[in-house]
Order: structure tokens, then C-alpha cells, then sequence
């Protein structure tokens, strides 16, 4: 799968960079990930990896090194100043009318009931966006999303009338918050179920006090990965930098 040997960064981080390939989001380029294997991981540590461009699953952390493409900018919300759209409103009433969606916030873990959710999210998604579909093993669940538990990994569970409708991966340490991953039960798309479970990431932010929301990768030449400029104010990173180097984000126009 890798072209090097790890390179050892600190005790507890290793780094090896992928092999070129056509690219996920924009099949008409080829894309290369830079990865990080951490056995360790201090919150604080993590909040400069977020800053400078890195995500994470599981155990491994990546941003891109693509030699000519530039598509994937790194975004994050503002928590204290973020101010619902209209649209983000309307979203709001849409699950209200459902019934009351239960939100709990637990530490990652993984049940036959969170595999089945997970298979089902995808298998639409292969209906709807032609995403390649193999269904998922709990060993290779537990690899994306549970192993390492690092402290200040969650699991956010949502369910309504005691049925697991939604899972979202969310990392929250003591300034920053990082949205992983999202899956949801597929009748609930058309009421913006992945709208509203970022808006609930927001809410929880605030309310703890936290400064930013890390969403990964805007994509705006990918309909899968343009939404998350709706969430306003946001910042983007100029460059990946290395860790010596100062990250620059800039608030959006």
C-alpha cells in the first residue's frame, strides 16, 4: 500500500506517504495522501495537527500532497460567532416535526446495531452516488473509528423513538472540535438529517465553549464536498505547513 519505510516524528508518530491514484472526490485527478500512524495522542498535540491540515481515523492521521491539485482546502467554523441561514432554520423544524431526536454523547465504541446503521447509509449511497459499496466487519469498523481511544474522542448517537437514526465520529478537545464522520439511517436524507447533525456539533460547541469546528476537506468542484461553506463564519487554511511552521487561516469574504 506504501511506497516507504515509516519515518519516525516523534516517540509516538510514524509518517510514510501513499501511492499516487485517481482521486476520490475528483476522478480527473490523481491524488497522494501523506499518513501518520500515532500510538499516542495528547489533545494538545492533536490541536496542532487539526491546525496545520491533518484529519484522523482511528489511529491514522492524512492530508493531501497531490503534486498539481490544490482542490481540498481545509475548513473550520467559528463556533462563538456561527449564525444559522434561513435554509439551516427550516432544517431545524423539518426534524422537529419528526419527534424528539434523543442526542447522546458517549465514547466510540461499536454493536451490531451501529454496523447495520452504517451498511445501510452506504448501501443508498451506492444507489444514489454510485459509491463503490462493500459492506463493513466490526474489526474493520473498530480500525476507522474506535481504535487508539484517545481522550477526547466521542461518539455522538442519535435516536428517535429509541431506534439508532444517526452516528456521528466527533473528536472535542479542550479548544477545538473535529467533525470525522456522519452516517444516518437513508429515509432521513430528504429532512437534512446531515444537515442537522452538524448544526447539533455546533450547539454543543458553543455551549462548552469551544473556538472551532473542523470539517475536513471543502471540495468546491465536489457536489459530495461543497456544503460545508453554508456554515458561516468559517476560516480556510492558505498551506499545509510542516509542524515548525505557523498555519494561516483566513476568515472567508
Amino acid at each position: 500500500m506504501f511506497e516507504s519505510d515509516f519515518t519516525p516524528l516523534m516517540a509516538s508518530e510514524l509518517e510514510v506517504q501513499g501511492e499516487e491514484k485517481s482521486c476520490s472526490y475528483l476522478p480527473q485527478q490523481i491524488s497522494r495522501m501523506s499518513y501518520r500512524v500515532a500510538r499516542q495522542l495528547p489533545a494538545e498535540r492533536y490541536e496542532s495537527l487539526l491546525e496545520r491540515g491533518w484529519r484522523r481515523f482511528g489511529r491514522m492521521l492524512f492530508r493531501p500532497i497531490c503534486r498539481e491539485c490544490r482542490s481540498c482546502v481545509p475548513l473550520r467554523v467559528v463556533i462563538p460567532e456561527f449564525h444559522l441561514s434561513k435554509s439551516q432554520r427550516r432544517c431545524l423544524r423539518r426534524i422537529a416535526g419528526l419527534g424528539t431526536v434523543q442526542l447522546s454523547i458517549v465514547r466510540p465504541h461499536v454493536t451490531a446495531e451501529h454496523i447495520a446503521l452504517y451498511n445501510a447509509y452506504h448501501s443508498d449511497m451506492q444507489e444514489r452516488k454510485g459509491w463503490a459499496y462493500q459492506p463493513i466487519a466490526m474489526a474493520d469498523y473498530k480500525a476507522a473509528f474506535v481504535e487508539g481511544n484517545f481522550s477526547f474522542a466521542r461518539q455522538f448517537e442519535y435516536r428517535l423513538d429509541s431506534t439508532l437514526v444517526g452516528v456521528g465520529l466527533v473528536d472535542m478537545t479542550p479548544r477545538l472540535m473535529s467533525s470525522i464522520y456522519f452516517y444516518f439511517a437513508p429515509q432521513l436524507r430528504e429532512q437534512g438529517f446531515g444537515t442537522w447533525s452538524i448544526l447539533q456539533e455546533l450547539q454543543e460547541g458553543q455551549t462548552s465553549g469551544r473556538k472551532f469546528l473542523y470539517l475536513g476537506y471543502y471540495i468546491s468542484e465536489c457536489g459530495s464536498m461543497n456544503y460545508k461553506n453554508r456554515f458561516r463564519p468559517y476560516e480556510t487554511l492558505e498551506r499545509f505547513v510542516e509542524d515548525h511552521e505557523l498555519p494561516e487561516w483566513h476568515p472567508a469574504d
